[in-house]
């Protein structure tokens, strides 16, 4: 311990001596500039290190600021300030408006490229668009909506078998939901990304640990947007990065071995099998293999991970959130299984198989109230930052330099009064209904679950089609308590996902849960050893002394005045506050909706912002991934979607746009998501007559991973069956660890030093991305090899997102650029997988902390469906259809609802290419991050009223149950502008599909009523810990 100390010591003041110097030079430089001409500027509330202090209730700390400040900005480092925002005004500047001048920018890049590599969630420009096109493509294809739908109904029968045979065995006994809602989602993403299922729900085999490490890795990617020195830590190999580089090691060798099998698959079949495989690695390896033959893992394992990225954690998360609430509100449960049972028209004693092939689309679209639940609960806890490409002006007058991250935040958006109303913190998914319980959109700049403007979420349907069809086959079957009703508050995990940090479920003996704090801040509220704490402490006085001397130059200004945005703190707060981060980001949001934290020796500033007109700015406008970005995603996400701009980003979005909106693609996504519904409805039943609980976020990360592995790769890891093979599941346990040691890169100023030094984080990051590109790399190329070998027989009919991507970047020699294939699909792996378990664990969470919403929700899909009272899973599955789903506005309210509380991506940024003003009149400085921060918007109470933290699906219908959108910029779970998540309607798709086979089939309850649930940070927002759910059939 001595030696530590005197490790930690000594590094402290080598780093603070650098910092001091950087600190001088640059403010000395910034001096000059602003006495020549004077910003409008965010207040600075603070400086990045409170995010740090506020980690382990981070959204909640922004959503605070945000009640404050609408847009505000936490002091950073030098020459680029983080701007974060919960107007939408400001969300829809940054993703639609001057979408072209907000990007990933090197920020996200930097901190994302570990684990994300290349992928679509990395980069900007061409790789971006590239991805994005292909995977727009295959997103809306029927042939992946039916496939999908598939995946989420067979996981969804699995999800429903585990939990009914724990509640037939079980007597008095806990689940996990959260951990099985994650497992599911995983096998359902990992199928339709992959087209192979790792049967996580099983817990067992390699895709439980590439599962791990993917959760893993995206948690302690999120801690570096907090941490300034994770480049230190990264560059040392210590701490959080040396756990990073071992879990990215492990995903990188699990995807890279699908990868690589798949391409060899193709090219020994190619020449005489002419089928179409359905999983997006499949369809990738054909739209990027070179006519030479050559496929480039890297880029397959960056496209397909993000995927996976984006689809497993948001989408568990938010179901897992989703039962939290819906235990929490027993009556939203009641009316979810009213509304399913109403919508399917199973009858009341079909089995989970007969009751999935009721779930149909047209008896989705019919549950109106649970997809009013859903997204009530992305309201409130979303699943998902934009940098500054040259100087702007937000909406709001604030102006954004060229460099600065400007962050929109969905969780304290879904938070704001002044957005949804005095009940702004009320679960009611009656906000999102209509007076005839039609659901009603919101503004995806006020609602930003799913972005907004071009980089819109294109996994947005698959998300929910998945959550409903989840939640509806849970909630039919069982009804679900929590464990303790008098201590029944959960937690978040501070990853992208903000997915709940604790399982829970029913009828605990002991404590399933074991919250590590709560949003009061209870509990250990940091990750790190009293080493470190002192090395940070000593930092926090190079920021004060940092501080000091920018406010002193800023009094001194010149001629020109400019407004900055309040500084709040530093970036060791949200290192401190890293357990709680999005709290932190929400708190701060309340006084201050733009706001500012200060970064040392990074040469630039960090803004936050919960104002929607700042997010509309930043995506729409001068900003993009950037640099910043790119530095933190690389190494993951690759050259994916998720971190590039600029071509690289065009060329991927065209791809992916194109991909996503073929009829063959949203068949075959629909056929996966309703085949996992299935799958996971079947697990759900089994522990329902054992009466046992489990963790439902687990089982929904294994079927969404299932789901996208299978939409994206062509391969079924069936983790939801037996947890799949050794191989799914260290890539998936991976997978999960790169995407949270990526997250810590943002909260970690020295990770790039950690990485140096192969220490931490870092090291582990390396180690987890070793595994995930093995594992991606292999499906590639096995997929590359079998088009190769079928191409001779004609036109190849694989229907999966990579097989696609193989054909549409094959160059003229076959030759195939594995590395690119790697990051666009990894990226969209990142994207299907942990979004919609995330969102769908978060749903799940919500409709059993209201039991009336499962209710409803139920009851809707037995309308929607027209399945009758006695019709089996599959036959509910099958009954699932587009029209059905389509009927279920209020499951698609609840639904949005979650993603309104628990936003996928619960904190996004872009960085600010050229000096800008903000809509709220504050400045931004080229090289800025503007982070937006849907987790604190969706708590704003000036965008959702005094309600706006209450879990409340009927808040986006109207008065006739029809849903009604909200601005993109103000509801920003699929973010909005140029960059609005494609898969947006696959989210929702597989959302819907999931959550109508568990509601319709089961009422789902909280195993311990009294357990507080919690988010972990990663990228994507999940529960910290699982969701332990009991469940019972119906």
């Amino acid at each position: 311990m001595d030696s530590d100390s005197s490790y930690w010591s000594a590094l402290s003041v080598a780093v603070a001596l650098v910092a001091i110097c950087s600190y001088y030079l640059a403010v000395t430089h910034a001096g000059g500039k602003a006495r020549r001409r004077r910003w409008r500027q965010p207040p600075v509330v603070g400086t990045v290190f409170h995010q740090l202090y506020h980690f382990r209730r981070l959204h909640d700390y922004y959503t605070e600021l945000c009640r404050e400040h609408m847009t505000f900005q936490l002091l950073a480092a030098p020459g680029r300030r983080q701007i974060y925002t919960c107007e939408p005004a400001v969300v829809e500047h940054i993703l639609r408006t001057n979408f072209p001048n907000y990007g990933k920018g090197p920020l996200n890049s930097d901190v994302l490229s570990d684990l994300f590599g290349e992928g679509i969630f990395a980069v900007d420009g061409d790789k971006w668009k590239t991805q994005r096109k292909i995977a727009s493509y295959d997103f809306s294809t029927r042939a992946l909506r039916d496939f999908s739908v598939d995946v989420f109904k067979r996981n969804a029968a699995k999800l429903a078998a585990v939990v009914s045979r724990h509640a037939a065995t079980s007597t008095n006994q806990s689940m996990d939901f959260k951990g099985l809602l994650t497992r599911a989602t995983m096998d359902s993403i990992f199928t339709i990304a992959f087209g192979q299922d790792l049967n996580t729900l099983d817990g067992s085999g390699e895709g439980t640990r590439f599962a791990a490490a993917f959760d893993d890795a995206g948690e302690y990617t999120l801690l570096r947007y907090l941490n300034p020195f994770w480049k230190v830590a990264r560059l040392l190999n210590v701490g959080v990065e040396a756990k990073l580089k071992k879990r990215i090691k492990v995903v990188d060798e699990f995807v890279y071995k699908l990868i690589r099998a798949r391409s060899d698959e193709f090219s020994k079949t190619k020449a005489h099998d002419t089928r179409v495989r359905d999983d997006l690695l499949s369809r990738f390896i054909q739209a990027t293999t070179s006519e030479s033959g050559t496929v480039n893992f890297k880029y397959l394992r960056d496209i397909v991970l993000n995927i996976v990225i984006a689809a497993k954690d948001s989408t568990s998360g938010s179901l897992a959130w989703f039962l939290y609430m819906s235990c929490k509100r027993p009556e939203v449960q009641e009316k979810i299984f009213h509304e399913i049972m109403e919508a399917t028209n199973a009858g009341g004693r079909v089995s989970v198989d007969e009751f999935l092939q009721n779930l149909t689309d047209q008896a989705l679209n019919k549950m109106h109230y649970l997809h009013a639940a859903l997204t009530e609960t992305l309201r409130l806890y979303p699943s998902e930052n934009k940098q500054c490409f040259s100087d702007d002006v937000l909406p709001n007058g604030f102006n954004v330099n060229r460099g600065d991250a400007v962050f929109y935040m969905p969780y304290a958006m879904g938070r704001m009064e002044f957005l949804w109303g005095k009940d702004t913190e009320v679960y009611r998914p009656e906000r999102w209904l209509d007076k005839n319980g039609v659901f009603q959109q919101e503004s995806p700049f006020k609602f930003t679950a799913f972005q907004a403007g071009p980089r819109i979420c294109l996994g947005k349907d698959f998300a929910y089609r998945q959550m409903k069809i989840f939640a509806a086959v849970l909630i039919r079957f069982f009804v679900f308590k929590l464990c303790n009703v008098d201590d029944s508050d959960i937690d978040y995990t501070c990853n992208r996902s903000g997915s709940p940090s604790n399982g829970y479920g029913k009828m605990s003996k002991s404590n399933a849960m074991g919250a590590e704090g709560g949003r009061a801040g209870g509990g250990d509220s940091s990750c790190y050893s009293p080493a470190a704490v002192t090395a940070a402490a000593g930092l926090v006085l190079v920021a004060i002394c940092s501080y000091l001397a920018v406010a002193v130059t800023w009094r001194g200004g010149g001629k020109q005045k400019r407004r900055r945005a309040p500084l709040v703190g530093t970036m060791f707060h949200q290192l401190y506050h890293a357990r709680r981060l999005h709290d932190y980001h929400t708190e701060l949001s309340r006084e201050h909706l733009t706001f500012r934290l200060l970064v040392p020796a990074a040469g630039r500033s960090q803004i936050y912002t919960c104002d929607p007109a700042v997010v509309e700015h930043i995506l729409s406008t001068n900003f993009a991934n950037g640099p910043f970005n790119y530095d933190n995603m690389r190494d993951l996400f690759g050259d994916g979607i998720f971190a590039v701009d600029g071509d690289k980003w065009k060329r991927q979005r065209k791809i992916a746009s194109y991909d996503f909106s073929t009829r063959a693609l949203r068949d075959f996504s629909g056929a996966v998501f309703k085949r996992n519904a299935a799958k996971l409805a079947a697990v759900v039943s089994n522990l329902a007559a054992s009466n046992q609980s489990t963790d439902f976020q687990g089982l929904l990360m294994r079927a969404t991973m299932d789901s996208i592995f299978a939409i994206a790769f062509g391969q079924d890891l069936n983790t939801l069956d037996s947890g799949g093979d050794g191989e799914g599941r260290r890539f998936a346990a991976a997978f999960d660890d790169s995407n949270e040691f990526t997250m810590l890169r943002y909260i970690n100023l020295f990770w790039k030093l950690a990485r140096l030094l192969n220490v931490g984080a870092e090291a582990k990051l390396v180690e987890r991305i070793k595994v995930v590109d093995g594992f991606v790399c292999k499906l590639i190329r096995a997929r590359s090899d079998e088009l190769s070998n079928h191409k001779a027989d004609g036109p190849n009919s694989r229907q999966d997102i990579l097989s696609r991507f193989i054909e549409a970047t094959t160059s003229d020699s076959g030759t195939v650029d594995y590395k690119y294939l790697r990051d666009i699909i990894l990226n969209i792996v990142i994207a299907g997988k942990d979004t919609t378990a995330g969102s769908l664990a978060w749903f799940l969470y919500m409709v059993c902390k209201h039991p009336e919403v499962q209710e409803k929700i139920c009851r809707e899909a037995i309308e929607a469906t027209n399945a009758g009272e006695s019709v089996s899973i599959d036959e509910f599955s099958q009954s699932l259809t587009d029209q059905a789903l389509n009927k279920m506005h209020y499951l698609h309210a609840a639904l949005t609802e979650t993603l309104r509380l628990y936003p996928a991506v619960p904190m996004d940024n872009k960085q600010c290419f050229s000096d800008d003003v903000l809509p709220n009149g504050f400045n931004v400085n080229k090289g800025d991050i503007v982070f937006y921060i849907p987790y604190a918007m969706g708590r704003m109470e000036s965008l959702w009223g005094k309600d706006a933290e209450a879990f409340r699906p009927e808040r986006w219908l109207d008065e006739n149950g029809v849903f009604q959108q909200e601005s993109p910029f103000k509801f920003k779970a699929f973010q909005a502008g140029p960059r609005i998540c494609l898969g947006k309607e696959f989210a929702y798709r597989q959302m819907k599909i999931f959550a109508a086979v568990l509601l319709r089939f089961f009422v789902l309850k909280l195993h311990d009523d009294k357990e507080i649930v919690n988010y972990r940070t990663m990228i994507t927002l999940s529960i910290d810990q699982g969701l332990h759910l009991t469940a019972t059939a119906r």
